[in-house]
C-alpha cells in the first residue's frame, strides 16, 4: 500500500505529456490529411488547365504570363519535399512544429489553388509577338467549294498525312490553299501553319531559308545544306503538330534533304503541296486531290461579274450583240479562273461589239502564237493578251521590268518606281514627286489589268508559277 501513492504520482507526472502528445498526433494526422487533399486538388487543377492550354496553343499563340507564372508556382510547390521529409523524421521536430508547418503548407496550397480558379472561364493564351499568325491576302473563291471542303476534311482527320493538290496553271490551286490556310489559323488542330512558295526554280538552300524565316528563325549562311537540314529539322520538331504547305512544287524532292521531318499520324504533322504535275504528287506519296476547271456556267458567271454590268441588258441578260462573242472569249479561257479574271479586266468598260470581236481574235492569236508552252500552261496566251492590251509601250516596258524580278518575288513600290525613273520609262516632270505619282498610277493600271497584285507596300507578279522567260522571248524588249 505504501507504493500506491508514488505510483499514482508517477502516472500523473508522465500521463500529462502523453495526453498532450496524443492530442498533437491526432491534430498532426488531421492536418496531414488536409494537406494531402489540398495538394491533390492543386495537382488536378494544374492538369485541367494544362489540358485546356494545349487545345488553345496553336498558330502563333503563347500562354499568358500570369498563366505560365501560376503553372511554375504549382510545379515548384509540388516538387518541394520538406513536409514529406519532416514527416519521415519526426524525432527532429516537435509535434507542434510539424503541425505548424503543415498548416502553412496547406494554406499555401489553398492560395495557389484559388488563384488558378480565375483561369477557369477565360482564355489562357495570347498572340505571340515573335511568331504571329498572319492571314494571307485572298481573293474570292470561284467554283472550288467542294475541293476546299475535301482538303479541310483530309487535314482535320487523322488518316491523310500528305496531300497533293493538283491542277493546271491558273486553275486556282494557290487561291484554294490560301483560303484553307486562313481557316486553319482559327482551328486547334495545328500548333503552327507554315506557308512556303517553292516555285519552278527549286533550290534546297532557298527553301530551307524560307521555312526557317516563316518560323522566325535563322540558319547559318555558310553551312552546307546537309548541316542546315539537321538544324531546320530540330526547329520543326519544336513546332509539332504543324501543317506545312508547299505551294507551286514543280519536281519531286526528298523531304529529309531539306530538313523536313517525314510526317506521321502519331505526331499530328501534315504536309500539303500544290503542283501542276500529278507525277510529282504521286511520287511524293501524297493523296491526290484534283482541282478542276470551272464549268461553262461558272466561267460565264465569273466573267460577267468581273467585266461589269455593261454587257447586260435592262432585263439582266447578255446583250444580243455581245452574246456570241462574249461566250467565245469565255471558251478561250478554258475554264481557268485566272485567265477569265485577266481577260475580263482588260475589257471592263468596253461596250462596242466590234472591239469585243477584235479582242476575241487577238486572244486566239495570242494563244496560238506564244511559243514554248504546253497544254498545262494555257495562261501564257492570256498573259500576252493582257500585256498587248496595255495602252502604251511605256507601261508595257514598265511591266517587263517587273517580269525581270525572280518568280514570286515581292517588289517594293518605291524601288520599282525609282528603277522606272532611272531607266527613263517615266517622262521628266517638274518634280520628283510628280514622277513618283505617275509611277503609282502605272502600278494601278497594271493591277487593274490583273498583271500585278498588291500587298501593303509591295507588288508581285500575279501569274504565280508562270515562266516569264517564255513570255519575254515572245515580246519585244527595251
Amino acid at each position: 500500500m505504501d507504493l500506491v501513492g508514488p505510483i499514482i504520482h508517477i502516472v500523473k507526472f508522465v500521463g500529462s505529456p502523453i495526453v498532450r502528445y496524443l492530442k498533437y498526433q491526432i491534430k498532426f494526422n488531421n492536418h496531414l490529411k488536409q494537406f494531402n487533399v489540398s495538394k491533390e486538388g492543386l495537382s488536378n487543377r494544374k492538369r485541367d488547365i494544362e489540358s485546356r492550354l494545349n487545345t488553345e496553343l496553336h498558330n502563333g499563340k503563347v500562354a499568358k504570363e500570369e498563366v505560365q507564372s501560376w503553372l511554375n508556382d504549382v510545379e515548384k510547390f509540388l516538387a518541394r519535399q520538406e513536409v514529406e521529409n519532416e514527416v519521415n523524421s519526426r524525432g527532429c521536430l516537435s509535434c507542434c512544429c510539424r503541425v505548424k508547418i503543415l498548416e502553412e503548407r496547406a494554406q499555401e496550397a489553398k492560395e495557389i489553388y484559388d488563384k488558378g480558379g480565375s483561369f477557369t472561364n477565360e482564355c489562357l493564351v495570347k498572340d505571340d509577338p515573335f511568331v504571329s499568325a498572319v492571314e494571307l491576302p485572298i481573293e474570292e473563291l470561284q467554283g472550288s467549294g467542294d475541293v476546299k471542303a475535301e482538303i479541310l476534311m483530309s487535314l482535320m482527320g487523322d488518316e491523310v498525312i500528305k496531300l497533293g493538290v493538283w491542277g493546271m496553271g491558273g486553275v486556282g490551286k494557290t487561291t484554294i490553299m490560301m483560303h484553307v490556310h486562313n481557316e486553319l489559323l482559327n482551328k486547334a488542330k495545328f500548333k503552327k501553319v507554315i506557308w512556303v512558295t517553292v516555285s519552278q526554280t527549286f533550290d534546297i538552300y532557298k527553301l530551307q531559308e524560307q521555312i526557317a524565316c516563316s518560323l522566325k528563325e535563322s540558319l547559318e549562311e555558310h553551312q552546307n545544306t546537309t548541316n542546315r537540314a539537321a538544324v531546320l529539322s530540330k526547329m520543326l520538331e519544336k513546332q509539332k503538330p504543324y501543317l506545312l504547305i508547299l505551294d507551286d512544287v514543280w519536281r519531286r524532292f526528298k523531304l529529309t534533304a531539306v530538313g523536313i521531318p517525314e510526317p506521321f499520324v502519331s505526331d499530328g504533322c501534315k504536309l500539303v503541296l500544290t503542283t501542276r504535275s500529278q507525277e510529282v504528287a504521286r511520287t511524293m506519296d501524297c493523296k491526290i486531290i484534283k482541282v478542276k476547271t470551272l464549268s461553262q456556267k461558272e466561267a460565264l458567271k465569273l466573267f460577267i461579274d468581273k467585266v461589269g454590268d455593261i454587257v447586260l441588258s435592262d432585263q439582266g441578260c447578255i446583250k444580243g450583240t455581245l452574246e456570241s462573242t462574249l461566250k467565245g472569249i469565255v471558251d478561250e479561257c478554258d475554264g481557268l479562273p485566272l485567265a477569265i479574271v485577266t481577260v475580263a479586266s482588260s475589257l471592263k468598260g468596253i461596250s462596242e461589239p466590234r472591239l469585243w470581236s477584235a479582242a476575241l481574235n487577238q486572244l486566239k492569236d495570242c494563244k496560238r502564237n506564244v511559243a514554248g508552252t504546253d497544254d498545262n500552261d494555257d495562261a501564257f496566251g492570256v498573259l500576252k493578251f493582257s500585256y498587248d492590251r496595255l495602252k502604251s509601250s511605256q507601261i508595257q516596258h514598265c511591266f517587263l521590268c517587273c517580269a525581270l524580278y525572280p518568280e514570286d518575288h515581292n517588289i517594293p513600290i518605291d524601288d520599282i518606281i525609282d528603277y522606272w525613273i532611272d531607266e527613263g520609262l517615266i517622262d521628266e516632270m517638274e518634280t520628283i514627286q510628280a514622277m513618283k505619282d505617275e509611277g503609282l498610277d502605272r502600278l494601278k493600271k497594271l493591277q487593274d489589268n490583273c498583271l500585278l497584285e498588291s500587298s501593303k507596300l509591295q507588288f508581285c507578279l500575279l501569274h504565280h508559277g508562270t515562266s516569264f522567260d517564255i513570255l519575254l522571248s515572245n515580246l519585244p524588249f527595251l
